[in-house]
């Protein structure tokens, strides 16, 4: 019932940018310990014998959720460069590019103003930075990044044509977008020609449905731990789905391949 719920949401603009909304505005009232910083799915490697990347102890906690960012945005030398991540949620991301693969600056958006006042509240490093806006108007001069990173956040937008038409404007020739979603399986292939269509060229296409699978079983049980302590008893199972927890119809989806998760490399 929660996975048709949700699909009616991401069929409608407006349920899918209000439910956001009010979803942050939730989280950061739960959040009082400012724990999640991160609301992507993760990315695991399907090798065991695969080299982990090196994180900081303080970051171990959240390894699945940065290996999806080392995945996507990790494909390009990004040192010395200006990036932009649109769709950067509560900061994790941002502050992981920074801190690890040594940009020239991260500018941090996204349209929930409250979280938009938490990244500014949490994260203080030279040349991080963040400010409110949308994705499909993006409030930046022509050509001002070398970089833009989106990952797991496009679904939400109202139309995937003016996002990607603000991306090709704001990026500088030869900028990298690196961009990574899940749509459902017979959307697919309509995701790839807006992504040909679009004035970037192509580089890398990469299904990575299994590795996120991977990323939902091994933290499953520290997500749904943190939702049990936070969240009322009453919004758990709706949290649990949301998360893509074990056994939920979210989870499932991925599972039976109803919904699919690809990463890309653009370049204008």
């Amino acid at each position: 019932m929660l996975v048709r719920i949700f699909d009616v949401i991401s069929r409608s603009p407006n349920l899918k940018q209000l439910s956001m909304k009010i979803w942050y505005q939730y989280l950061s009232r739960l959040d009082k310990d400012s724990q999640i910083i991160f609301m992507n799915y993760g990315y695991d490697f399907l090798n065991p014998n695969h080299k982990k990347i090196k994180l900081k102890d303080a970051d171990e906690k959240d390894r699945y959720c940065i290996q999806l960012y080392s995945h996507v945005a990790g494909a390009v030398d990004l040192r010395n460069l200006n990036v932009l991540e649109v769709g950067c949620g509560r900061g994790g991301g941002s502050s992981y590019l920074m801190r690890y693969l040594s940009p020239k600056s991260v500018t941090g958006i996204d349209f929930s103003r409250k979280a938009m006042e938490f990244c500014k509240r949490y994260y203080h490093a030279a040349g991080l930075s963040f400010c409110y806006g949308n994705a499909e108007s993006l409030p930046f001069e022509d050509r001002k990044f070398d970089a833009i990173v989106n990952i797991e956040s496009s679904h939400c937008y109202s139309s995937m044509d003016n996002f990607l038409g603000e991306v090709a404007r704001v990026l500088r020739t030869n900028g990298y977008f690196l961009f990574a979603d899940f749509r459902s399986r017979e959307k697919i292939d309509h995701l790839r020609n807006q992504l040909r269509n679009s004035g970037l060229k192509l580089l890398k296409e990469r299904r990575i449905t299994g590795n996120v699978l991977k990323s939902l079983d091994s933290d499953n049980k520290r997500r749904s731990a943190m939702i049990k302590e936070k969240v009322p008893k009453v919004l758990r199972n709706t949290f649990l789905h949301f998360a893509g927890a074990k056994g939920t119809d979210l989870y499932k989806s991925f599972k039976t391949g109803e919904r699919e998760y690809y990463s890309f490399v653009l370049q204008k």
